[in-house]
This record gives C-alpha cells, structure tokens and sequence, in this order.
C-alpha cells in the first residue's frame, strides 16, 4: 500500500496511507490544522541488508563441492509398505 509523508508548516509531517491513485499527490491538508501542505520525497531504501548477511545470501547461491564424509552416513530408505488394505506389496 502506498503511503505519502507531507509536510505541514505548523504541525510537522504526517504520513497519509488511503490517498486516491487519481488526483493530486503534491499537496494535501493538514488533518490537524487543515492548511495546505507539500509532499515530502525521500531516497529509496535500497541498501537495507546488512553486509555480513548479503553475503552470506550470495555465497548460498554458489554450488558447493563435497566429499561423502562432510555428506554424512547413508541412512537406509523405509520400504512403502502396504499401508491400505486393499494394495498388496
């Protein structure tokens, strides 16, 4: 959902989350003091990971290569049994 801050020059800013898609996004009144006021724009947040965890992100998207040790011991698969009475298996 879309959320816009203005700025009123009496009361501060103030954030609107229900402004109609249509119409003016610039300007917008006050709901304290009911002047006009002017949209206030900010930077993107682009950057919001820390680099310790981007980088852990990046090095999961490396294949890696292991040996059958690191991989553990094989563990035997249970055999699918009849687990319905009318299979027979």
């Amino acid at each position: 959902m879309p959320s816009y801050t203005f700025r009123c020059n009496d009361c501060g800013d103030f954030t609107l989350f229900f402004k109609s898609m249509a119409g003016n996004k610039d300007k917008s009144t006050c709901p304290i003091c009911q002047l006009e006021s002017n949209r206030v724009y900010f930077a993107p947040n682009v950057y919001s990971l820390s680099r310790a965890l981007s980088s852990q992100i990046e090095k999961g998207m490396e294949p890696q290569i292991m040996s059958r040790e690191e991989l553990g011991p094989n563990k035997p698969r249970k055999k699918a049994g009849a687990n319905r009475p009318w299979q027979f298996g």
